[in-house]
């Protein structure tokens, strides 16, 4: 038994290439992959478009040197026989939050418990947005997913929050077909005592209204609400608005 071991350590160093790294429990966070490399390449060409796309922009970014390919039989903990897409390897209380941020953009992300030989390098979160809420639809051409996103928490006092809504349209291949972003302030705004910022991630699909301000006159801005429902329009992420004018501070203006 000692010398089985021996020989599976050893063989976790020769792939790093790290000599006389200690192997130590980490959890891998897992984008996709297969059975072979051709698989595994192409689920990690989906990450690179998907990411040139700005899909979590703000919410999580790998550390330098991945994503990468491993072979599974290399690493004890994964099942033999695949080859995987890698984002990270992190402490093993630190893997959950990792994975449930990613998994509200790839619901197929996964996490596994390994014996790693290398430095751990475990995707940061944020700095801009944490993730509060997610959806998806899937439809015949394709999965619509919402993510409702916030900036964090701060010590710094009367800092103002802001929401967005980050909505995005996928084919069934995975690759990205659309993305639109609408964000502003959840609190009530003073002039059209409403919330300036309401998403809704029910019913058909994602939808979200949200106030602007224009110049007005002494009694204040002029506030309009706008409304747009996301849906599908064939291979198309469908954004119709419907704008009013909510607030009308025209007539104030000094004569």
């Amino acid at each position: 038994m000692k010398a089985s071991g021996f020989v599976l350590v050893a063989a976790v160093l020769a792939w790093t290439g790290v000599a006389g790294a200690e192997p130590r429990p980490a959890q891998l966070i897992i984008w996709g992959g297969g059975k072979d490399t051709a698989e595994a390449e192409a689920s990690l060409g989906r990450w690179q478009q998907r990411a040139k796309m700005d899909e979590w922009d703000g919410t999580l970014k790998v550390a330098e040197g991945y994503p990468r390919i491993v072979q599974s039989h290399t690493v004890p903990g994964l099942k033999p026989g695949f080859v995987v897409v890698v984002l990270g390897a992190c402490e093993p209380a630190a893997g959950p939050k990792v994975l449930e941020t990613l998994k509200a953009f790839e619901p197929a992300a996964y996490a596994r418990d390994v014996t790693w030989a290398e430095p751990l390098a475990c995707p940061q979160l944020g700095p801009e947005w944490r993730v509060l809420q997610s959806k998806s639809w899937k439809k015949k051409d394709g999965t619509l997913t919402a993510v409702l996103l916030q900036t964090p928490e701060t010590k710094e006092p009367h800092a103002p929050t802001r929401q967005a809504l980050r909505v995005m349209l996928r084919a069934p291949d995975g690759q990205v077909l659309g993305l639109d972003e609408r964000s502003g302030d959840p609190a009530v705004d003073e002039f059209a005592m409403k919330p300036a910022f309401i998403p809704t991630l029910d019913g058909a699909g994602p939808t979200v209204t949200y106030l602007t301000h224009e110049a007005g006159c002494t009694g204040g801005p002029n506030v309009f609400e706008t409304r747009v429902k996301y849906g599908i329009d064939g291979d198309t992420l469908s954004t119709p608005e419907r704008t009013r004018l909510l607030v009308d501070n025209t007539h104030n203006c000094d004569r």
